[in-house]
């Protein structure tokens, strides 16, 4: 909407050797409605695909611009059958903090 791009993957380009897969899909967070009871089993639902594509990419981190959508998406992960979650779900800022050995704390 703001025409801008993907700035954060761009960002995350710049460190060397890395291997990004950007799944541009809806989390189904959508902010307060997705943690809203009533609206949770349908918020799920809306981001399984999210969920399988980060299970298939394989990948050693998953970053969201935004932090509430990173949460559902390993709650989608943990309803997956047979799948183990990954620990966390970070900003990319914190992942490119990471790269070039920056402490967040």
């Amino acid at each position: 909407a703001q025409n801008m791009g993907q700035k954060a993957a761009e960002m995350l380009r710049l460190i060397p050797k890395t291997d990004l897969q950007v799944i541009e899909r809806c989390s189904g967070h959508g902010g307060s409605w997705g943690v809203m009871k009533v609206n949770f089993e349908t918020a799920l639902k809306v981001g399984k695909p999210v969920a399988r594509a980060v299970v298939g990419a394989q990948k050693t981190y998953i970053a969201s611009e935004c932090p509430l959508a990173g949460q559902q998406i390993l709650q989608g992960i943990e309803r997956l059958d047979g799948e183990e979650p990954l620990n966390a779900a970070f900003h990319p800022i914190e992942l490119f903090a990471r790269a070039y050995g920056v402490s967040a704390s």
